[in-house]
């Protein structure tokens, strides 16, 4: 369905559109032709005065006997119609399931997959999800005593809930801001993601709200939604322009709706509130009401970053350009971003803009980027669809970057760009811009997909955060009696704040069962109380096979300790869960098993470990500094040659032998700075043993980070300006470091 609002009091249900808006649709031959009428009049929701249509186009999932796959709106008459093309006979009181929008996935009616975006695009509804009410295939339908042309009439049912946003300032010095984003939190509830219907529970003609109830997976679920839309802060609720969003029917405890503008934060608390299903919510924002930081914190993408546009837009942004009431850019349910300046026999002037987030490149020494795309209806496609990169150093000075491969613009196959590079602009953050331009007499068609940008640095892997250990193999050779053959770098991501911000990442050996380190960054607005251990679980972005099943219960291998003779290996985290009870996801991302090793409890992690780490949280508990944080696990002391016992323990069903570290670190840095430049910085490390210490004070523990560099392998911190690292990284007081 287009997003084309209308002023009429009930409106068709929401969808997004998936056609190509300059071609005819051309059917796959077949020898059975079937039409049904979508009944809009009874199935319509009601949402106020606005409405979508539907559009040609437009695919419907449909179950039928005989026949699984989809078929196509015929708009362009009333009522609307759904053509569909069979190879085979439907036999007439076959039973008809339909829902919308269509997923290849789909091949199960008591489980069809049903999925509302969370990352959507703002101007309309545009993900709603429905279901058809079950109906016998006919020979013939008659609608209001005219000649049946139809078999059959499809009622179609919401199935989500959509938000209404109207932000507006009574106070006026924030009234010449511009909303950017929208983002609902609803602090695990499931709201967005890939959930499922079984439409045989449907009743016959009827609307059963009890089989309406959407049931969730465990993979590709959300319990946040983020809504992307440029509109100005409004002086008064009435003249705010809306801002829809559509997340899953329920009651949420507690939560918050935080709207991001070009100049800083704002944070409404949501709590106990209710969103039924087929239902529109009006929330009137009063910025004036809200929690205000000022400023806004971009998302910066490391690399390798890929967005291939399959389900959504993901982080990439578009400018709102629209002519003839439809956006120029918009995500297509086919798989790609497409823009079109093309309508309803008309072609519109417009420069109309598909931007990347910052990707960053400061650390780089090479990259490139490679999309797949096609273009249609424009010969001169080469000056009108093209690509640009903008650099933190240029402000806003784009420049130009020469695409070499253009499809012939004879059929919709997609063409891969191959590399392209962007050596010029490395040392810096970047964003990539797809730049589409039309006249009144040319409008191409524009669709990307399978966007990527990778780059590398060479010796050493850095990516400009400053927690971030440089590192090659052969430097850590001798620390561990691994081959260093299959190591995983995994960087864990979540929402906080309303943007996407780096947890924490790991360098993580699955021939040791352990993460080398795990590094991130510390902050007051990290930390929370409690703590929950129920979330214990694998690392998605590891193999499973390659990790030890440290749950539900602990490793459990008993040991005599001077202290205590039941002394036993502990779950140790290396981030710890408390460095992130400030944000449940955050949270529960610690207690992946890329971050668990076996660290003695008693006297350890219970005790001088523990301590330590409440230290750490202490120094910026009450400040607004961030403290950037290196924890390490080691085997072996570069240099010597420690033994690495190991234990018996059951992973997966087998019996797998545990290495057991020898010792745990901590490296710790702050920073000062001026502007986007640092001035000054004072780091400090601790290494422990990994043995019952009988909780003496961690600060008999210290050591300088060039101790540790030298020990471990590692060159830490090494994205500090050579200037003030070399003074930083010899400190050993404890004292001076917290006084820092």
């Amino acid at each position: 369905m287009k997003k084309f609002f209308l002023p009429i009091a009930i409106v068709a249900a929401v969808a997004v559109s998936c056609g190509r808006d300059q071609i005819e649709i051309d059917p796959t031959p077949a020898e059975y032709v079937y039409t049904f009428t979508i009944d809009e009049d009874d199935t319509r929701a009601l949402l106020d005065n606005q409405g979508v249509l539907w559009t040609s186009g437009d695919r419907v999932g449909m179950y039928l006997e005989g026949y699984t796959g989809y078929a196509n709106v015929q708009a362009s008459a009333s009522p609307k119609t759904i053509q569909l093309y069979s190879k085979q006979e439907i036999p007439s009181g076959s039973y008809a399931y339909a829902y919308y929008p269509y997923d290849t996935s789909n091949n199960d009616k008591t489980n069809t997959i049903i999925n509302i975006p969370n990352l959507q695009s703002g101007g309309s509804t545009s993900a709603m999800p429905m279901a058809g009410i079950p109906f016998l295939v006919q020979e013939k339908v008659e609608l209001n005593g005219n000649s049946a042309t139809s078999n059959g009439v499809i009622q179609f049912v919401n199935l989500g809930a959509i938000i209404d946003f109207r932000v507006f300032s009574t106070n006026a010095s924030y009234r010449t801001e511009t909303v950017q984003y929208v983002t609902f939190q609803a602090n695990g509830s499931n709201v967005a993601g890939k959930a499922y219907l079984d439409l045989t529970a449907l009743s016959d003609g009827q609307f059963d709200d009890d089989a309406l109830n959407l049931s969730w997976g465990s993979a590709d679920v959300y319990d946040n939604v983020k809504v992307t839309q440029t509109v100005a802060v409004a002086s008064a609720k009435d003249a705010a322009i809306p801002i829809y969003m559509v997340v899953a029917p329920g009651t949420f405890a507690s939560g918050t709706i935080t709207v991001v503008t070009d100049a800083a934060t704002y944070t409404f608390d949501y709590t106990n509130k209710e969103l039924g299903r087929n239902m529109l919510k009006h929330y009137n924002m009063d910025l004036a009401h809200a929690s205000r930081v000022a400023g806004v914190t971009e998302v910066v993408m490391s690399t390798p970053y890929e967005e291939t546009f399959a389900s959504n837009m993901g982080e990439f942004t578009t400018d709102g350009v629209q002519v003839a009431s439809n956006n120029v850019w918009k995500h297509d349910s086919y798989g790609y971003m497409k823009a079109n300046a093309y309508y309803n026999g008309s072609r519109y002037e417009c420069e109309s803009w598909l931007t990347s987030p910052w990707i960053d490149l400061r650390s780089a020494t090479s990259a490139k980027v490679s999309f797949d795309h096609v273009n249609r209806y424009d010969s001169g496609y080469a000056n009108r669809l093209t690509l640009w990169v903008l650099t933190d150093a240029s402000g806003a000075n784009w420049t130009k970057v020469t695409i070499p491969n253009y499809s012939s613009g004879s059929d919709w196959t997609f063409v891969s760009t191959g590399d392209i590079s962007l050596d010029a602009f490395v040392g810096h953050k970047v964003k990539v811009g797809f730049k589409y331009e039309s006249t009144n007499s040319i409008a191409a068609t524009w669709e990307i997909k399978n966007f990527s940008c990778t780059s590398s640095s060479t010796p050493i892997v850095r990516l400009g955060w400053l927690e971030l250990p440089s590192y090659t193999t052969s430097s850590m050779s001798g620390t561990t009696s691994s081959s260093l053959n299959d190591l995983y770098k995994v960087t864990h991501k979540a929402t906080m704040g309303g943007t996407l911000q780096r947890n924490y990442t790991v360098l993580y050996d699955p021939a040791m069962y352990a993460s080398y380190w795990v590094a991130y960054p510390l902050c007051s607005s990290h930390l929370g109380s409690g703590r929950t251990d129920d979330p214990w679980d694998y690392d998605p972005q590891v193999p499973y096979s390659k990790q030890a099943t440290v749950f539900p219960t602990a490793y459990g291998q008993y040991f005599a300790s001077a202290s205590n003779i039941d002394n036993f290996y502990a779950r140790g985290h290396q981030i710890p869960n408390a460095d992130r009870n400030g944000c449940e996801e955050m949270r529960v991302q610690t207690f992946y098993m890329t971050n668990i090793t076996p660290q003695v409890h008693y006297g350890l992690n219970s005790g001088t470990w523990s301590d330590l780490e409440g230290a750490v949280r202490d120094v910026i508990k009450y400040t607004s500094d961030t403290l950037y944080v290196v924890t390490g696990a080691a085997f072996r002391k570069k240099g010597s040659s420690d033994t690495i016992n190991t234990f018996y323990f059951n992973k997966n069903g087998d019996s797998n032998t545990i290495p057991i570290p020898n010792y745990y670190w901590k490296a710790l840095l702050k920073v000062k700075w001026s502007g986007t430049t640092v001035t000054s910085a004072k780091a400090i490390g601790f290494w422990l043993p990994n043995e019952d210490l009988e909780s003496v004070d961690y600060s008999g523990f210290t050591v300088s980070i060039d101790d540790l560099e030298q020990w471990t392998g590692f060159d830490l911190f090494a994205n500090l300006p050579d200037s003030v690292e070399s003074g930083a990284e010899t400190n050993t007081s404890w004292s001076q470091f917290q006084s820092f």
